[in-house]
């Protein structure tokens, strides 16, 4: 079952804009309730992941086999379709955003301020890994006095 264009940029449309309010939860609501509840359980992620495994599963045979002898030209050549570049883009969307929620969570924490932990859930919305080194290398290395535990 393969989706008709339309699908595929509603889906790629739907994702995109809908991780932003968790990202705006976490860099400008920090400390809030809301934030708690909705970023402290893994629904957020578990949306993308639902609409991941509906496009992958279908194709999951020629997946695994491109996955099992893999070379660039194949990996190329699955990306360089709708489907598969929405594919990737759902991944890229869910593992940001866990990085962005270990960035939270670990910032409330260690007790890190507003500008680097703005600056890091950027970075790791727009280049993930980026944004997940920054903060690993400019937090505190231990636990503020003060600061808030997450639980």
């Amino acid at each position: 079952m393969s989706l008709a264009p339309d699908a595929l940029n509603a889906i790629f449309l739907a994702a995109t804009i809908g991780v932003g309010p968790f990202w705006l939860l976490m860099a400008a609501r920090p400390n809030a309730e809301i934030t708690r509840r909705t970023m402290l359980t893994p629904w957020p992620v578990v949306a993308i992941g639902l609409a991941y495994a509906a496009l992958v599963i279908p194709s999951a045979g020629a997946i695994l086999e491109t996955l099992l002898n893999p070379t660039l030209s194949a990996i190329s050549a699955s990306l360089a379709t709708p489907a598969g570049s929405l594919a990737v883009w759902l991944h890229v969307l869910a593992f940001d955003l866990i990085a962005g929620r270990f960035i939270w969570l670990d910032g409330l924490r260690r007790g890190v301020g507003a500008p680097l932990r703005i600056v890091a859930l950027t970075l790791a919305l727009m280049f993930g890994p980026l944004g997940l080194l920054l903060h690993l290398a400019l937090r505190p290395r231990h636990p503020r006095e003060g600061a808030q535990a997450v639980s």
